[in-house]
């Protein structure tokens, strides 16, 4: 799953260059929560994106970055995701 979750949809990732259910179901779903995290996170480099953003950033991915089928379950539990994500103590 590590070496794989910068792996793309369409295969324009790495390290391999996999594409589509080349790449591990659980890195395909890692890929999707570690851009989600980055996105939503204070970096040393750059301050969070708005929520609202981050989703719209992973929903135009559908098909490119992301396997559609997982943004499509993301789409669906979102709201939920969110009040989680909400929840958790900001780490640092």
């Amino acid at each position: 799953m590590v070496r794989s979750h910068h792996e793309r949809w369409d295969g324009s990732g790495y390290p391999d260059a996999l594409a589509g259910e080349q790449i591990p179901i659980a890195a395909r779903i890692f890929a999707l929560v570690d851009a989600m995290d980055a996105m939503t996170t204070d970096r040393p480099y750059r301050r969070a994106r708005p929520w609202e953003e981050a989703t719209d950033e992973i929903l135009a991915q559908a098909g490119k970055q992301f396997d559609p089928h997982i943004v499509a379950t993301f789409a669906q539990r979102e709201a939920r995701m969110r009040r989680i994500a909400e929840e958790l103590p900001e780490t640092g």
